[in-house]
């Protein structure tokens, strides 16, 4: 079959005999593919180099008759995140993996944007704002003004509940309290790198996450489990 090509982003490599490589690929205009890196862990392999997360890559490929497919060439572009935050990156990565499956169009541009969210934001947030985009995006989350149980607007004055892995008004239910300040700084961090959140509104938000995680059976990062 004719090759393809398109910009990637790499989600995952897992060994395959002694010298090949499968690697779980996000690409721009073909979704979410699998392809066989045949012999990418020999020493002179010219995936060696190249085929590695957190870079943008161009890749070409040869889509197989009825499975997987092929990897031809990979080329390495810019690095997307520097060395001191690529361990929360790699966390965003292992959660992009689970929400978006072979064949689904969608998770190159939200994990991109998720990685350059993180690149631009605080350690102590950015992480935080990724995931929670990358949630967003992939529809396990609802926006921050409405009631994401009955639907209605919530005035951004009016303290809401989070409940269950859900933001809920007063007349849905109680919880943890989402006040309007925590839920004004969350979407400010997502929207401009000059908005903080205090310590404990941090902590608030690393919990909601953490909770729709949980709810959804996904296995939490290791930075989001207690004691660590």
């Amino acid at each position: 079959m004719a090759e393809i090509q398109d910009d990637a982003l790499l989600l995952r490599r897992i060994p395959y005999s002694e010298t090949s490589l499968i690697c779980h690929i996000l690409t721009s205009g073909h979704g979410r593919i699998t392809v066989m890196a045949r012999g990418a862990r020999r020493p002179r392999s010219i995936f060696r180099a190249t085929l590695a997360p957190l870079y943008d890559l161009r890749i070409s490929w040869r889509p197989g008759r009825s499975g997987m497919g092929s990897l031809v060439d990979v080329m390495r572009g810019e690095q997307l995140v520097h060395e001191a935050r690529m361990l929360d990156a790699l966390e965003v990565i292992a959660v992009t993996n689970t929400l978006f499956q072979d064949g689904d169009p969608h998770g190159y541009a939200e994990l991109h944007e998720a990685l350059s969210l993180l690149a631009a934001r605080q350690p102590d947030e950015g992480q935080c704002a990724a995931l929670w985009l990358m949630l967003e995006r992939a529809g396990w989350l609802g926006d921050l003004s409405h009631c994401w149980h009955c639907g209605r607007p919530v005035k951004e004055s009016a303290l809401m509940y989070w409940q269950h892995a859900h933001l809920v008004c007063g007349d849905c239910g109680e919880g943890q309290e989402a006040s309007p300040g925590l839920r004004k700084g969350m979407a400010g961090v997502i929207r401009e790198p000059s908005v903080h959140l205090s310590g404990q509104d941090r902590q608030r938000w690393r919990m909601m996450v953490a909770s729709v995680l949980r709810e959804h059976g996904v296995k939490l990062p290791d930075s989001f489990r207690p004691g660590v």
